[in-house]
């Protein structure tokens, strides 16, 4: 509810306001959501950030796994699942001696997930190499996150 009063109070004059809070965001707008409309990648909105600890060890090698592990997810987000496409995926992989814990996300209305989650990924070599973790939004299009923590709710 906090989250959304905050909104409120920026959003005033405007047609959309987003917010982002911990592990949520809210979008709200004017425009109808659930039309055929489909969004373009939010590059305007673009932000990372990341932990502050650096990797020990052989960093560039760290960086390739973590990108082929963020790549694999983001196929796995676009698989469907019953009846629908979840846009979602989780997991953990082995890297050296750490426990590598990854997610992806896009929102429903947006067209192309994956376009969207390689630009996410591409965004993390410009800031966050040789991190122990970091986030990357693109705007309310997607999102990603990698730590050596698990940091998801099971």
């Amino acid at each position: 509810m906090e989250m959304y009063m905050q909104l409120r109070k920026r959003r005033q004059r405007n047609k959309a306001a987003k917010i982002w809070y911990g592990e949520c965001s809210l979008y709200i707008s004017q425009d109808d959501l659930t039309s055929n409309k489909v969004e373009k990648i939010d590059y305007e909105n673009t932000f990372s950030m990341q932990n502050p600890n650096n990797v020990r060890g052989d960093t560039k090698s760290f960086n390739n796994k973590t990108m082929d592990f963020l790549h694999k997810l983001t196929q796995k987000a676009q698989v469907p699942k019953g009846n629908k496409i979840e846009f979602y995926a989780a997991g953990e992989e082995r890297i050296g001696a750490n426990n590598l814990y990854a997610m992806v996300l896009c929102t429903q209305t947006f067209g192309d997930c994956e376009a969207c989650l390689k630009s996410a990924i591409k965004e993390l070599s410009k800031c966050c190499s040789g991190k122990q973790g970091a986030r990357v939004y693109m705007g309310t299009s997607c999102n990603l996150r990698y730590e050596l923590y698990p940091f998801l709710s099971k």
